[in-house]
């Protein structure tokens, strides 16, 4: 395994360019700076991202490497993702460009890792295992305390760390102290993932937030109007989201942050016509990134519960309105060969439980024997790989090729199945401009452009 040091001494002072637009790619351009090293652009596939900028970096699509070498002859290209490394270099490959010196991230540092700083969320969406009412999960925080010493032990183990994502199946912002939390991490120079469901009435927790500038914010949600949007987060207000978006938007131009704002649409059969379409527009009006992702049902335990017959009552209630449901994802992501038998999950990623369990990965979610380590503290890197090489559910994970499924591997044909499905987009134009900025809690005079969004 190579090191921080010899990945500085093998750019040098030549720029580079970064494949992969998102946290792993974020937490590079933090370290590049930091070390004088010129960062020309971003090359990501991900078309929501074609023209934005990310860190003031462009974002290219990978047709545009070619041009950018031609500019600069001496560039060296970066791939940093965390999964679909194989994927990526195949592209890279087919785009046929000699003589591009390139490197690949997790050559110098080989694990990635998740702090779940919230063991608990304020919704129960259906395709989530907060929606499973009998668990023997711990619902509580991590200590702040607790926090500063598995990010220390982190940084004391690793060879390079240049990222931490502070969310599994928690609900981040609900940590009192999420904005110290973020700016320990900053001090050590590591760049902060968040997520949210942004369903919550922050008073001024968002703000505090946003003043530390978190690297990366996903928004998660499923729908513009109510009428989608609480059939799949459930006890979430669409109404409040949207203000909390207005809001957000508000708060990152008050600070100056250089937050990526990635609004992560999951698609169901009853959101995906008016509904993308109204939350499209609102995100480019805010200038945030609007992803789509075919939902799919998690936790692990759930979806190898159906393979073996044996569905949950909430798997039967979501599949109708899957627009993939479990069989045919599975089905879609094996066709996908560079998939097969590898597990990106298990071999390079590490989840941290809020009271302080290790997971064989970020899929599962009930404690027992799916967990590898009682106390992150106390545990080892190389004692918690090897647990996670026995654990059973990892077997069985890897017998039904779910590895491949929890990624959505195959992209396109997961599309081309759901473009079969007749859409049901319940969406209907009953909101209201007053009814969406009703929580808002700025005064109708700040700069904020408000339009009826309705």
């Amino acid at each position: 395994m190579k090191s921080h040091s010899s990945l500085k001494r093998r750019i040098g002072k030549r720029p580079i360019v970064i494949w992969g637009a998102r946290m792993t790619g974020i937490g590079l351009v933090r370290y590049a700076k930091s070390n004088g090293i010129d960062v020309l652009a971003f090359i990501d596939s991900d078309d929501s991202l074609k023209g934005q900028q990310v860190n003031g970096i462009p974002v290219y699509l990978p047709e545009m490497l070619a041009k950018i070498q031609v500019d600069h002859p001496n560039l060296i290209l970066i791939v940093a993702v965390s999964i679909k490394e194989t994927e990526i270099l195949l592209v890279l490959n087919a785009l046929g460009l000699r003589n591009l010196d390139r490197l690949v991230y997790s050559d110098f540092s080989d694990l990635f890792y998740t702090i779940d700083v919230v063991g608990t969320c304020n919704l129960r969406c259906l395709s989530c295992a907060h929606s499973i009412e009998k668990h023997n999960v711990p619902r509580g925080l991590m200590k702040y305390q607790d926090f500063t010493r598995v990010v220390d032990k982190i940084i004391a183990e690793s060879n390079l760390i240049t990222h931490i994502s502070l969310y599994s199946w928690g609900e981040p912002l609900l940590h009192p102290k999420i904005d110290s939390i973020i700016r320990y991490l900053h001090d050590r120079n590591i760049a902060v993932a968040l997520s949210s469901n942004l369903s919550i009435r922050f008073e001024n927790r968002l703000e505090k937030v946003i003043e530390q500038s978190p690297d990366y914010l996903k928004i998660s949600t499923s729908g513009y109007y109510p009428e989608a949007y609480n059939n799949t987060h459930a006890g979430g207000d669409v109404n409040l989201v949207k203000s909390n978006l207005y809001k957000l938007r508000y708060l990152l131009d008050k600070h100056k942050a250089g937050t990526l704002v990635d609004v992560n649409y999951h698609l169901y059969r009853d959101n995906n016509g008016i509904n993308l379409e109204k939350m499209t527009e609102l995100c480019r009006e805010l200038g945030f990134v609007l992803s789509t992702v075919h939902a799919l049902v998690m936790p692990l335990e759930r979806v190898i519960r159906h393979c073996e017959g044996q569905p949950d009552f909430q798997t039967k209630l979501l599949t109708d309105n899957l627009l993939v449901d479990i069989d045919e994802g599975i089905a879609a992501s094996k066709m996908d060969r560079n998939s097969i038998g590898v597990c990106g999950y298990r071999d390079n990623q590490v989840n941290i439980n809020s009271d302080l369990t290790v997971p064989v990965c970020c899929t599962v979610f009930n404690r027992d024997s799916n967990v590898v380590a009682n106390n992150f503290l106390k545990a080892s890197p190389a004692d918690i790989q090897k647990r996670k090489n026995l654990t059973e559910i990892c077997k069985k994970c890897m017998s039904y090729g779910l590895p491949a499924y929890n990624m959505g591997s195959n992209r396109a044909k997961w599309d081309e199945i759901a473009a079969t499905k007749e859409s049901r987009d319940v969406g209907q134009a009953t909101t209201t401009l007053d009814g969406v900025l009703n929580s808002l809690s700025i005064s109708p005079s700040s700069q904020i452009k408000r339009k009826d969004i309705a």
